[in-house]
């Protein structure tokens, strides 16, 4: 019985070990459907997800925080001040009492603009309350108010509108630099997308046309074996036809490659995750998310052709290019630059200007005589406000003028602001030329490529024609015995390298037409582009 009982508590057990250890069922996933994508829509998701435009665009909106920010110069500052104090000192004239306390509370209120002009202005209105125990008081408490005008008008160095505007003018110099630049990485960000998306087209049509050679080259061994076996072809036939499908078998698994690097540099270009190989363990679930579906390009490129003068080319690149543009914004920053530093270098001669207004008011004590030694016949209460009356009714009137002079001589004699402007804008000057020389060159050797792109289209699919003319008529002589399989073979490899050839030099041409654009700097232009709230 004891025997029976460890054996089913064994069978338990086992049973409980093999459910634990059953495998699980793998999670189904579907794989992802193909992207089917137009060039506009390649171009569309390029330009919200590339990470070099996110990049980029970070730049000119910095540089439009710095022009706001400077252009804050000339807003107005207001300033409120406010205290109370209380002090006690020992008094050392008796007739005020041994020890004198007072109390004063101040309110302040003034607004200072600097002007266009580099003049700065300040205005200022002011009012104190003095409650004090001295003997003999005229007025106590007192209430004091004062307002006060006053201008600072630099006459040699910081003079004139443009030292005042030099900051603004320099950071919208900055902020059109890198605008062109932003428009030079979007020149640059479209250009690859199309380059990329033709190539891409130009993998899976020369896969195709692999695809069908080899069914072809397997449909002729079909034929060659059959033929062999009842003696109307010789084994080498048959050698010479295995040995062309494994040449075709073999160049597919190239174009395949070519195939996937194109999809890959195409999705990163427009911010979709690449396919690759997975690590060991990964969930059947996230690694259908790791690898974005499959693009397949939408648009077929038409065998046409446009006409472009080189001189055309040359006036339109040295009009839009915008790396031009940017060298521009430098020299005019330069040449701003210089101005200022020679500004800099001048004397400070500066004259100030006031008009200041008080009033007072309080609890006045009316003495005989006005001699504060006799006792007091009543007094004239007023308040706090009644102090700003004489301030408005400019009962006390005082000006003040004055000049200050002060000799820097170390910008006199050193000048090195003055220096460095004037070795920037040579700098920028000669850049301006390379560049020009440059984008000249660029210009004429893409325009050389497009005129050459042009007449590799009529060639290609001359030959192409030619060729399948010429497979059409072996192919019969082959059926009647005229011509071996060696022949007809290679025959029907030219066809198909004529018919990818063919293929080749209309995106070649397509891609030359878009490097042309990018070279004139019209691609946004001319596909009628615009990025956020730039216009290029």
């Amino acid at each position: 019985m004891r025997h029976r009982t460890v054996t089913a508590a064994l069978a338990v057990i086992l049973a409980a070990s093999a459910g634990w250890a059953a495998p699980q069922p793998q999670e189904k996933v579907s794989p992802p459907e193909p992207l089917t994508l137009s060039l506009a829509d390649c171009i569309q998701r390029a330009l919200r997800a590339n990470p070099d435009l996110a990049v980029q665009v970070l730049t000119p909106q910095m540089d439009a925080v710095r022009v706001t920010q400077a252009r804050e110069r000339f807003l107005p500052q207001f300033d409120l001040t406010s205290f109370f104090y209380r002090y006690d000192f020992p008094n050392t004239w008796g007739l005020e009492g041994p020890i004198i306390t007072s109390r004063i509370n101040d309110y302040a209120f003034s607004v200072t603009e600097f002007l266009p002009t580099s003049s700065r202005i300040t205005l200022s209105l002011s009012n104190r309350s003095t409650d004090t125990n001295r003997a003999y008081p005229l007025v106590n408490p007192a209430y004091d108010s004062e307002f006060e005008a006053r201008l600072n008008q630099p006459l040699l160095r910081g003079f004139g509108p443009k030292v005042a505007r030099h900051e603004i003018v320099q950071a919208g110099h900055t902020l059109d630099a890198s605008t062109a630049g932003l428009k030079a990485t979007l020149l640059d960000t479209v250009f690859n997308v199309e380059q990329a998306y033709w190539n891409l087209y130009y993998a899976r049509q020369n896969l195709l046309v692999l695809h069908l050679s080899l069914d072809q080259a397997r449909e002729t061994l079909k034929l060659n074996r059959e033929a062999a076996r009842i003696g109307s072809r010789s084994a080498i036939d048959v050698l010479n036809s295995e040995t062309q499908v494994a040449s075709y078998e073999d160049s597919i698994l190239s174009a395949r490659l070519q195939l996937d690097s194109a999809e890959n540099l195409l999705k990163s270009l427009m911010g979709l995750p690449s396919g690759g190989a997975a690590e060991a363990g990964t969930p059947a679930a996230a690694l259908a998310e790791s690898a974005a579906a499959a693009v397949i390009p939408s648009d077929t490129p038409k065998p046409e052709t446009r006409a472009v003068t080189l001189e055309d080319a040359l006036l339109i690149a040295m009009a839009e290019r915008p790396e031009l543009a940017g060298l521009q914004s430098r020299i005019a920053g330069a040449v701003s630059d210089l101005g200022y530093y020679k500004n800099q270098a001048l004397p400070q001669l500066d004259l100030n200007f006031a008009i200041w207004s008080p009033g007072q008011s309080g609890v006045r004590f009316l003495y005989p005589e006005n001699n504060p030694l006799l006792p007091p016949t009543g007094t004239e209460v007023g308040s706090r406000w009644d102090s700003f009356r004489d301030i408005w009714r400019w009962n006390y009137r005082n000006w003040s003028l004055f000049l200050t002079f002060s000799l820097p001589l170390g910008d006199m004699t050193s000048r090195a602001g003055v220096a460095l402007a004037r070795l920037a804008r040579e700098q920028a000057v000669l850049e301006m030329d390379k560049e020009r020389k440059a984008i000249e060159l660029e210009v004429r050797q893409a325009v050389r490529e497009l005129e050459t792109d042009a007449r590799k289209i009529e060639s290609s699919a001359r030959y192409r024609e030619l060729a399948e003319k010429r497979m059409a008529a072996e192919n019969e002589r082959y059926n009647l015995g005229l011509v071996s399989n060696e022949w007809l073979l290679q025959y029907q490899a030219e066809v198909a390298r004529a018919k990818a050839g063919e293929v080749a030099a209309i995106i070649a041409y397509k891609i030359a037409l878009a490097r042309l654009e990018k070279a004139m700097g019209t691609t946004l232009k001319t596909r009628g582009l615009r990025f956020r709230d730039y216009d290029f």
